[in-house]
């Protein structure tokens, strides 16, 4: 499948100027992280296009949804931190992890959600103390 990087014409003035993962559906653009469509403009922007046979196959890093200096996002039973806007959780879930909310919540990955706040299903793991304590996070055993 081909998908198309490209920021709508009515971000122009946004800085920076977010893109998205679309879907080119003739007159429209389907959004693929949150299934939005758009109207195509003449102000839309198209910096890059990509096959893929799965969103995880996309550079997510290049839009809103997976950024690893944010406070919010997922941290792994290893200790990996994958950041994203707070209200992204499931989309860098299915799109950049290609897993569902429910089973990293079941595989024990942490949802962060700010500095200072953070939910796990089971005990976090020494990688995951480690993580959160050394950012400033006050860990409960």
């Amino acid at each position: 499948m081909k998908y198309f990087l490209v920021s709508p014409g009515s971000s122009a003035t946004q800085k920076p100027r977010p893109f998205y993962w679309s879907l080119d559906n003739g007159e429209k653009w389907i959004g693929v992280a949150r299934s939005i469509w758009r109207e195509k403009h003449e102000k839309d922007v198209i910096v890059e296009s990509a096959e893929a046979q799965d969103l995880t196959e996309l550079d997510w890093t290049k839009t809103p949804f997976h950024n690893d200096t944010l406070t919010s996002g997922w941290l792994s039973r290893d200790g990996r931190f994958y950041g994203c806007p707070q209200v992204n959780h499931d989309v860098l879930a299915y799109c950049v992890l290609g897993i569902k909310v429910g089973e990293l919540e079941q595989m024990g990955w942490v949802r962060v959600y700010d500095s200072s706040r953070y939910t796990c299903e089971k005990r976090l793991s020494p990688e995951q103390a480690n993580w959160l304590s050394e950012n400033g996070y006050t860990v409960y055993d």
